[in-house]
């Protein structure tokens, strides 16, 4: 009897494991949005974007840069409660800049 239990706990702790595994992960994809009423930005310069937002969700900023050739995207660090996040297009090289009006909030 003892041995069918721990048998039956090793098939169902592999049973587990094994869903656990074969599930894929589903996060959710972060939704850009321009800026909500909460949200504050910094866009002085062609080739710097920030934003700060009065809210505990997680938030990053997101620029669309380009050489004139090619285009990338920017995005500054994840933060909250109204601290500042910057995307650099100057990350990508000498040369990246902003595309006019491409820069918004990601909330996370």
């Amino acid at each position: 009897m003892l041995i069918r239990h721990a048998l039956t706990g090793a098939a169902l702790g592999t049973a587990l494991a094994v869903g656990v595994l074969s599930v894929p992960a589903q996060a959710a994809a972060p939704v850009p949005h321009r800026l909500a009423a909460a949200c504050q930005e910094w866009d002085t310069d062609n080739y710097t974007f920030g934003v700060r937002c009065a809210t505990s969700q997680a938030y990053y900023a997101k620029v669309t840069c380009t050489n004139g050739s090619t285009r990338k995207t920017a995005r500054g660090v994840i933060t909250s409660s109204n601290i500042w996040s910057y995307a650099y297009c100057s990350a990508f090289g000498p040369g990246y800049y902003k595309v006019g009006g491409s820069g918004g909030v990601v909330y996370a």
